[in-house]
């Protein structure tokens, strides 16, 4: 038995809004497609997330078509679960689309009964377990569900609902916390608390367990089986990096990030098959502005024209950033800075105390507001309309001389009027008005 495992296709994303970047998360899965073809497999799994969104565009639609007729030509089946960008909550998605159009099959939980060549139904409550079925040298089962939230979940365990026999193929599209937990440093940084699932929540006794929704490749043994996340088939986001390269102050020290591909399954054993696709190299970097311009131009050549880029640029004190565009010279640069002034140490020689940025009131004020149970509204209000009484000019008094004359074109700021009587909320008093 051969079988292809991919997930995280994503088609019609536009990344960074770029709509050469749906085109490109066409291609890889065209070429995924042609590949697994190739290699003359039993059938292709699909974990998840084959559309960016639950309502996919027409030409989005059209390209899955001609994509997924490629295997159909073959004769090689498609079995596919819904992933949370592409499930929905109607009883017709786009899945059910391409199933009627004989281009896959999809397996989970469902309302109708499906048999045919390639499903076969079991009633499950009110709902029914549709199952992929191939014949081979052994005839394999293919169990499934689309992604389901946490609280779903812990409502309904995946023991109870599946109980392979024989040969037999789990697909899920879900995140497991304690894979996610050793991944940490390597998956996207969007995606580290993406997790619905234990380990100990995964049902036994399957001899493979085709995962998506970690747009990282990894495997993992789990019971009698191996359990695989093929990753996404183009990068995500620049914490899911080809490259990265950090400064230590004296040079760039580089790291090498993710491959980006699917999986091959032969007798169970997986192996994978890496797709070139754009590369995303992350750049950080904290240096003054004539170190940061001759450093980068010396790693420029490391740097292929097509990249996307993040420059990390931080340092003490603003300076000028537009030239790095021209340094780099790569198809797409996102530039984040962070320009902060470096504090002396507490309690050194001219260390900064908060005395020096806040007045008394306004100290006892955040004081008593930074108390666990915050209950002193009206005492805060009292500091501040007491301190307004005391810093407000006497009758007879005359402002300072600095202050007598106002400078041509400068608007002059109005104060609200200090409300009548004691207020009794905090409300009243920024309305400016008396309690009702």
């Amino acid at each position: 038995m051969k079988f292809a495992h991919m997930a995280d296709v994503h088609l019609g994303f536009e990344q960074y809004r770029l709509p050469y970047r749906a085109e490109e998360f066409a291609q890889a899965f065209r070429e995924a497609m042609e590949r697994a073809v190739g290699e003359k497999v039993d059938f292709i799994l699909i974990a998840g997330d084959l559309f960016h969104s639950s309502r996919p565009s027409p030409e989005t639609i059209k390209t899955a078509i001609e994509i997924l007729e490629i295997p159909k030509r073959e004769g090689i089946p498609v079995f596919a679960i819904e992933g949370n960008h592409d499930r929905t909550q109607r009883r017709i998605s786009a899945y059910h689309l391409l199933e009627g159009l004989g281009l896959l099959h999809l397996v989970g939980l469902r309302e109708e009964k499906v048999e045919n060549e390639y499903l076969t139904s079991e009633r499950l409550g009110g709902k029914y377990l549709v199952k992929g079925v191939v014949e081979g040298g052994k005839t394999v089962e293919i169990h499934g569900l689309k992604y389901m939230s946490a609280a779903w979940l812990e409502r309904n365990r995946l023991s109870e609902i599946f109980r392979p026999e024989g040969d037999a193929i789990l697909m899920l599209h879900q995140g497991i916390k304690e894979l996610i937990e050793k991944m940490m440093g390597i998956i996207p940084e969007s995606q580290r608390d993406y997790f619905e699932l234990r380990m100990e929540d995964l049902p036994r006794g399957y001899l493979y367990y085709a995962l998506g929704h970690i747009h990282r490749e990894f495997v993992t043994s789990y019971d009698i089986g191996t359990l695989v996340y093929p990753g996404s088939l183009q990068r995500w986001d620049f914490g899911d990096y080809e490259m990265r390269y950090r400064w230590n102050g004296r040079s760039f020290i580089p790291e090498a990030g993710t491959r980006k591909g699917f999986y091959i399954v032969e007798d169970w054993r997986p192996r994978f098959i890496e797709l070139k696709v754009r590369p995303f190299i992350d750049i950080k970097l904290r240096a003054d502005e004539e170190t940061a311009k001759r450093e980068l131009k010396r790693l420029r050549s490391k740097i292929p024209r097509e990249a996307f880029v993040r420059l990390d640029l931080r340092w003490e004190k603003p300076y000028e950033v537009s030239h790095f565009q021209e340094i780099l010279d790569v198809k797409y640069l996102y530039l984040r800075t962070r320009f902060e002034r470096k504090l002396k140490s507490p309690g050194g020689e001219g260390a900064l105390k908060p005395s020096d940025y806040f007045t008394p009131i306004e100290l006892r004020a955040i004081e008593l507001a930074g108390e666990k149970k915050f209950e002193a509204v009206e005492e805060v209000v009292e500091l501040f309309l007491s301190g307004w009484e005391e810093e407000k000019p006497k009758k007879d008094e005359e402002p300072a001389s600095s202050e007598k004359e106002e400078k041509p074109g400068k608007v002059r700021e109005t104060k609200k009027a200090k409300p009548k009587g004691k207020p009794t909320n905090l409300l009243a008093w920024i309305g400016g008005g008396d309690e009702d």
